[in-house]
């Protein structure tokens, strides 16, 4: 008998009389909300199927039986006695798909079934445990479940309400998918407070200062912070001491008398990638609801799952800010929603720290660090709640001000600005004042980008620099903006020309070794833009690439030429050391692009260990969890990777350790001072001397003195690149075949 299957009627044994028995749920009852709950965890996959213990079909995603999908079935026992690692096996379809395979069991570890999940090619290496490890708090209610309705219709006892894992998918997102950003944290508890009939819910992660308490209602009231404030210190230790969740559903009777707020507490740990507990997610309950069972529990656990997933993709690791690309995606969507209302334009803040590099060198990074918190904490507390902020990277910091009266940015610039320099770094007993210069953008008309919006307030944050630093300028329709706009336009439109018509050249550079005899260690490829009878450097299109994304296109295209010119005319290149190609920062939040970069390396027919991939070191740094799959991904390749950039904006060595690069390429502003400025000497030799130390090689750009060169080699850095050892050279011309941009345009979307 199915677990489906029930009897017309049964008997109460308390009373003998006949009462009438809530149908049992169908299959697309029970399986149907966890299916499209896994369609939200793994938005790539396929078919999804449920099959009974004996093999027979209960759900299917495409709505019929699916014979291609079934297949993997047959190499299971029957028996249930498979023990698959880490709870689930990825098996080959017909064709080249490939399909994750999962054995629901019971409390006692019975076989309830199979899970069939249909995934995409480019997750075929994916390991069983790890598609298991990500869909874990959905197949733990999912077994429970199953487990539970099994043992209702043996024993013939009522079913359970399914209103409770509907309501995971509408946690998920299901009904949010129409509400302004949506995938805030901030939404997330308002939806947990609200779907389990709480009066508050907080979520808590002290090493990122992020600290959200919201009502049903979204808002955040003096009673819920009050309410926090005495019970945040004894849940965290609580969580952290067992590292499991707490239920606290009995009040005290004296709780008003001994200052104990009235409320039942549901609360469980957030844990980071590696486990370790790094805050809490906490619900109250009014004293007269209904207790917290076991399936709140299990809610909030996959609400604190997701709400880790959030913090990785769209918060700051070091701030708790949003990092560049959430804040543009929220402020984006933000002006696209105040367009036409009448109300009063928008406006964009850009702070700088001034001269934290001054910093990192004399009391080193973990300063800096401490400054860029602190700055965070200050503009956060500073701002109003419709305000968006979030962090570039480095020491940049925006403020998103989408309405309010006209002199608001002003009055809000001065009050971050005087605050900050009130501030001084104390290091024993050396002092080091603090300053931030912020430059205001505001937006002209409706059509107004975010894009244009950053620029602009970044320009007018670097006119406050010229004119002394800590201080406030706005940039204004008439000032060298406007003038750097139109030549980025310009530049813009034969950009998307040149795309089309594969109107660029590549070059290269090469890479010479700093020993009394220099040897060549590789090339990077460059390109320049063929503009009317010559050539154009990069100087002349890469702002407007930046401000307009098509720098993702412009990688698409660098990247297909050069494979193609390494596999023909250009191969004797490989025989005098590694090709270095670059990815930008946009490309490398782009998933697509990744995608697309292994892809082409793979299918390139190119020796890969004559490949090196150099990454911007702030994407990096700010994008770990994506710059470690990829590195990941490339290593398996036999494909080198170098950090890029590196000295700009740094605010940390820490993360070298989880990021295994073979080199690091030295920031060209750096390497340019380091004969005549101490501190840019300092900073170099403290990189070279970390690199040594991991054993990572170091590579200085813009060498183009003998004089820098030697100090380098006095300093302890490996290699270099620049003019004094050779001019960029043009690739051989096979590449000037029509290289196919296709794709390349679209990828100026992504």
């Amino acid at each position: 008998m199915g677990i489906f299957s029930t009897s017309d009627s049964m008997t109460d044994p308390s009373d003998n009389e006949a009462t009438e028995v809530p149908e049992a749920p169908s299959a697309a009852g029970i399986y149907a909300p966890y299916g499209q709950l896994i369609k939200m965890l793994l938005p790539r996959c396929g078919g999804i199927a449920f099959y009974s213990p004996e093999k027979e079909l209960l759900w299917c995603s495409d709505g019929c039986e699916r014979p291609d999908l079934k297949v993997v079935l047959d190499d299971l026992p029957t028996d249930g006695s498979e023990r698959m690692s880490g709870g689930g096996a990825i098996r080959s379809l017909s064709g080249d798909g490939a399909a994750f395979v999962y054995i629901l069991r019971g409390q006692a570890g019975e076989n309830l079934g199979t899970l069939v999940v249909e995934i995409g090619d480019g997750q075929r290496q994916t390991s069983g445990s790890m598609v298991a490890s990500l869909l874990r708090p959905v197949l733990d209610c999912l077994e429970n479940r199953v487990d539970v309705e099994s043992t209702r219709a043996s024993a013939q006892i009522p079913s359970v309400d399914a209103t409770q894992t509907l309501q995971l998918q509408l946690l998920i997102g299901a009904d949010s998918a129409g509400g302004p950003r949506a995938d805030r944290l901030e939404y997330l508890v308002k939806q947990c407070v609200k779907h389990l009939d709480c009066v508050l819910g907080a979520l808590l992660i002290p090493d990122r200062n992020l600290t959200i308490c919201r009502t049903a209602e979204g808002t955040a009231t003096a009673e819920g912070e009050q309410v926090l404030s005495k019970t945040h210190k004894h849940l965290l230790a609580w969580i952290q001491l067992n590292n499991k969740p707490m239920v606290v559903n009995r009040i005290m009777p004296d709780a008003a008398a001994k200052s104990v707020p009235p409320y039942k507490i549901l609360s469980c740990p957030v844990h980071d990638v590696n486990g370790r507990v790094i805050g809490l997610f906490g619900l109250f309950r009014a004293a007269g609801g209904p207790d917290f069972e076991q399936t709140d529990v299990s809610i909030l656990e996959l609400m604190s799952r997701k709400a880790v997933n959030m913090l990785g993709n769209r918060y700051d690791s070091l701030t708790g800010l949003l990092n560049r690309y959430a804040f543009e995606h929220d402020a984006r969507e933000e002006l696209e929603n105040k367009s036409g209302d009448g109300e009063t334009a928008a406006a964009l803040l850009y702070i700088d720290i001034d001269g934290l590099n001054v910093v990192n060198g004399a009391f080193g990074f973990h300063a800096g660090d401490e400054i860029i918190q602190r700055l965070a904490v200050v503009t956060k507390q500073g701002v109003d709640d419709d305000a968006i902020v979030g962090r570039l990277g480095g020491d940049r910091f925006v403020v998103m001000l989408p309405s309010g009266p006209a002199d608001r940015p002003e009055e809000l610039a001065e009050r971050l600005r005087s605050e900050m320099s009130q501030l001084t770094y104390l290091h024993g007993e050396r002092a080091m004042p603090v300053s931030v210069s912020i430059g205001i953008g505001r937006s002209v008309g409706t059509s107004e980008s975010i894009s244009h919006l950053i620029a602009a307030a970044e320009y007018a944050c670097k006119r406050a620099k010229e004119l002394g630093r800590n201080r406030v300028e706005i940039s204004h329709a008439d000032n060298a903006f406007s003038v750097a706009h139109r030549n980025d336009a310009l530049a813009f439109a034969s950009l998307q020309n040149a795309l089309k018509a594969n109107r660029f050249r590549l070059e290269v550079q090469s890479i010479h070794s700093l020993g009394e005899e220099p040897t060549v260690l590789g090339h990077e490829v460059l390109m320049r833009m063929r503009e009317g009878d010559g050539y154009v450097g990069p100087d002349k299109f890469l702002a407007a690439a930046k401000r307009y994304h098509l720098m993702p296109a412009l990688d698409r295209w660098v990247l297909a030429a050069a494979l193609r010119s390494l596999k023909s005319a250009a191969a004797g290149l490989i025989d005098e050391g590694w090709i270095s190609l670059n990815v930008s920062s946009q490309s490398f939040q782009s998933e697509s692009f990744r995608e697309f970069l292994v892809e082409q390396l793979s299918a390139s027919g190119v020796s890969l260990e004559s490949i090196c991939i150099e990454l911007r070191e702030s994407s990096a740094a700010h994008n770990m969890r994506e710059a470690e799959a990829l590195i990941h991904s490339l290593h398996e390749l036999g494909v080198k990777v170098a950090l890029d950039d590196f000295g700009r904006g740094l605010s940390s060595l820490a993360y070298l350790r989880t990021l295994p690069v073979q080199y690091i390429k030295i920031d060209g502003d750096l390497v340019r001072r380091v004969a005549s400025d101490r501190l840019a000497e300092s900073m170099v030799f403290g990189i070279a001397q970390a690199a040594a130390t991991l054993k990572i090689d170091t590579i200085a750009e813009h060498v183009e003195t003998q004089e820098i060169a030697a100090k380098l080699r006095e300093l302890g850095v490996s290699y270099g690149q620049g003019y004094y050892f050779s001019q960029p050279v043009a690739i051989p011309s096979a590449y000037d075949e029509p290289v196919s941009a296709a794709g390349a345009a679209q990828a100026s979307a992504s």
